[in-house]
């Protein structure tokens, strides 16, 4: 339970970036639009929600923890299920990962901030 308050901000952190990043891209290809319902999706089921990370075979079990919410998921599960597993440089990833994608996602959003009104 100690391991909760780390965990939010990291998920808001990942959230919001990603929203930034959404919301630049879809104000400048409108087509973009149409796919965000459809990678919002598939981000879903590639992030171990409904199943545990152990039990995607080894072979593929590298490319899912690349993604940044697996660990995150992981530790959520450890946390109140006490299930699952907990690894620090995973969380570090995410947490490095997340930060990266927030301080993009705030870059390119105020870079493009003005021009928004053109795109509409």
């Amino acid at each position: 339970m100690l391991l909760l308050p780390a965990l939010i901000p990291l998920v808001a952190s990942l959230g919001l970036g990603m929203g930034l990043w959404m919301s630049v891209l879809t104000a400048k290809y409108r087509d973009f639009n149409q796919i965000t319902g459809f990678l919002a999706q598939a981000l879903m089921y590639a992030t171990p929600i409904i199943y545990p990370l152990s039990e995607i075979p080894e072979r593929y079990r590298f490319w899912a923890s690349l993604n940044p919410m697996a660990p995150v998921v992981e530790t959520f599960r450890f946390a109140l299920l006490g299930k699952g597993s907990f690894s620090t440089p995973h969380l570090i990833y995410s947490g490095i990962v997340a930060l990266c994608i927030l301080l993009s996602g705030m870059y390119f959003f105020k870079r493009t901030e003005r021009r928004v009104v053109d795109y509409l």
